[in-house]
């Protein structure tokens, strides 16, 4: 059987010049992520049944023929004819293990014209790549995911971290310095240039 990897290019958050490769949210996710009882990748256009499948699609081939996936995810980026000089991995989903990790950074590092960045909650995954004596290249801009005081974010390494206004105040814990996202990274870019300590945050979506 054929699986076809697939880059969104359509997303009214991230506009038509930066394309994003996404992933199942719930089954890619970590299993106590606080999001997923208000997971927007869980309603709306992403439960088209041609949406779903291309979010399948891309699991399957990573954990049938991640050295293809790989590849085929590089050459998409490097196609010559355009630069394309942002990527967004997972506007759905999660990092699934270390090895797609890894497969991300051997795609930055085969793409040093596109900044790529990443929100994650799988801080395990990044923390053991970090502390196992491993280099994130420049151009993979990773955001820690945070969701309310309740939820820990493990970040030793002191990376950026991304926080939702949620609806009850209480819960909240957004730092004063964190800087509002706007609604659309079509003018803004700034988390692509998150630095160690700093913070955004994002209304509740």
């Amino acid at each position: 059987m054929v699986i076809e990897m697939h880059i969104s290019l359509s997303n009214s958050k991230l506009g038509d010049k930066i394309p994003s490769f996404n992933l199942p949210a719930i089954v890619t996710c970590r299993c106590d992520a606080p999001c997923k009882k208000n997971c927007y990748a869980c309603k709306g256009n992403w439960m088209y049944g041609n949406v779903q499948q291309s979010l399948k699609n891309n699991l399957n081939e990573f954990i049938n023929n991640p050295e293809k996936l790989e590849k085929d995810v590089t050459e998409w980026i490097n196609n010559g004819d355009i630069v394309y000089r942002f990527f967004r991995w997972f506007s759905s989903g999660d990092i699934v293990n270390k090895k797609f990790f890894e497969m991300m950074i051997n795609i930055a590092k085969n793409s040093p014209d596109t900044k790529f960045l990443a929100f994650t909650k799988k801080f395990e995954i990044v923390n053991e790549f970090i502390a196992n004596g491993g280099n994130i290249p420049d151009n993979l801009h990773i955001v820690f995911s945070g969701w309310g005081k309740s939820f820990k974010v493990d970040n030793p390494h002191n990376f950026p971290v991304a926080y939702v206004e949620l609806k009850d105040p209480a819960e909240n814990n957004i730092p004063e310095f964190a800087i509002p996202c706007q609604g659309s990274c079509k003018f803004c870019k700034s988390c692509w240039s998150l630095r160690e300590g700093q913070a955004v945050y994002f209304k509740l979506h």
